[in-house]
């Protein structure tokens, strides 16, 4: 049940083929009672799946045709979901298309000036069995990716799939860590009732700002002989520093809390990304995730007892970022080097840089005002165009890791008309990083309200 006054919002996601507009159809005839609005992508401009739906009578049907919404249009993406929610419907159904990732309409949604009106619902993520083992990797790994996004994993099509398609899918949704909430078996686009509704101890999914609780704390008492092990939880508008981890887990593998740590698994947010962190052999292993229901920490220690787990969790909650420590100043734009000491850079500082452009127009159609050369920026500050790098924005958002010669053919764009850029616009500052730039991510191309640029070893 949403809280009152707001909209239930279901993400329906999944590759292409895997049966979404054929589940949609079928939750709008089983919700004739209800006024159930649509938000569909389709990646070409003939609209198919916009005519398709259609026929189902939704309440309002909304379509963002040309493009994956998450690369090439977010502002439409926004402004569609602020035109929906304006018709007060009973719930809201949005079907990306079939090579959009989960985790980038998840962040939007939740950074987006209506995320307080909406309460997003389990995400719902659909998969042809049959595709598993794909042959192309830059499709085994967008499956993988959705399939981290997802609370509901479907393996849909079960009536052309072979047994040893299913017995594939049900081992790689095995394979997830922390997995889904539920995994089904359908066919012909049946997705059960009770996928829509948060299952008792999850969800929903909040935005940032509001009131943060206290982590959940799960025991598992000597499940083997010699080792015990404790879950936490935090909810997901929890913000966490990324180099305090690093410590806490650092010490933690060291034996300062007084017992051997023998095995940790944790995914958290953080300023510079979602990061899955998993510790075996006394070794770090750090990676970015698809994962945005909640952090969560797995540990288990040798000869365990409750002031070691304790003071575990005690140095996780102190790697927890304030308030304060969130806000960042909105004049000035941070550059943290790997190793290094953060920088901060002034716009007029920005625009006294060489190369910079006087109107962004010319390079980035429908934008204007001035931008810095972030090669230029690099430069002045005598960084190395190496490594990867994450772009923070104000309200917490994270992008993915661009590779730095790709930021670094990026603009940042910083004033409108000789004035501050405005929030309204993109302020404090917009990265915009033109089409066909090679390696960069489409959570990177075009971000709004940049703070602080995180740099990292590759």
């Amino acid at each position: 049940m949403a809280a009152s006054g707001t909209v239930p919002v279901h993400l329906v996601a999944g590759f292409l083929g895997a049966g979404k507009t054929t589940a949609i159809r079928k939750l709008l005839e089983s919700r004739r009672h209800e006024r159930v609005a649509l938000i569909v992508n389709d990646f070409g401009e003939a609209s198919f799946d916009e005519v398709t739906l259609s026929e189902e009578k939704p309440f309002a049907i909304q379509n963002i045709p040309g493009g994956c919404v998450c690369c090439t249009a977010p502002e439409g993406f926004v402004d569609a979901l602020g035109a929906v929610i304006a018709r007060e419907p009973d719930r809201l159904v949005i079907e990306p298309t079939g090579l959009a990732r989960p985790q980038d309409l998840i962040d939007t949604i939740r950074r987006s000036p209506h995320a307080g009106r909406v309460e997003l619902g389990p995400v719902i993520v659909l998969v042809d069995p049959r595709n598993i083992d794909a042959p192309d990797e830059n499709t085994r790994e967008l499956l993988r990716e959705q399939a981290e996004a997802a609370d509901i994993l479907i393996a849909n099509r079960r009536d052309l799939a072979e047994p040893a398609d299913l017995e594939r899918f049900d081992a790689f949704a095995a394979e997830l860590w922390p997995g889904p909430i539920a995994v089904y078996h359908s066919e012909f686009g049946q997705i059960p009732g009770d996928a829509f509704a948060w299952p008792e101890g999850h969800g929903p999914r909040q935005n940032t700002a509001g009131p943060v609780s206290e982590p959940h704390e799960h025991r598992h008492e000597d499940s083997t002989k010699g080792f015990r092990a404790r879950t936490w939880r935090w909810p997901a508008e929890a913000v966490f520093s990324y180099v305090r981890l690093q410590e806490a887990l650092a010490r933690a593998v060291g034996g300062d809390c007084g017992r051997e740590l023998a095995r940790f698994k944790g995914i958290f947010r953080t300023q510079e990304g979602t990061s899955l962190l998993e510790i075996s052999g006394g070794v770090l292993h750090d990676r970015l995730t698809s994962y945005r229901r909640d952090s969560r920490a797995d540990a288990i220690l040798v000869q365990g007892d409750d002031a070691a787990f304790d003071m575990l969790g005690q140095w996780l909650e102190e790697a927890r970022l304030s308030e304060d420590e969130l806000t960042l100043p909105a004049d000035r734009i941070q550059i943290a080097p790997a190793g290094g000491e953060p920088r901060l850079v002034a716009r007029d500082e920005l625009a006294a840089l060489p190369e910079g452009v006087a109107d962004v127009g010319a390079l980035f159609p429908k934008r204007s005002g001035a931008a810095a050369s972030v090669r230029a920026l690099f430069a002045s500050l005598q960084l190395p165009e190496r490594g990867v790098a994450v772009v923070v924005a104000a309200d917490g958002f994270a992008s993915e890791a661009i590779p730095v010669p790709a930021l670094c053919a990026g603009y940042l764009l910083h004033s409108q008309e000789a004035q501050p850029l405005s929030a309204k616009q993109g302020g404090p500052f917009r990265l915009l990083i033109p089409d066909g730039t090679e390696g960069v991510p489409s959570s990177c191309a075009n971000v709004k309200g940049v703070v602080k640029i995180v740099l990292r070893e590759a």
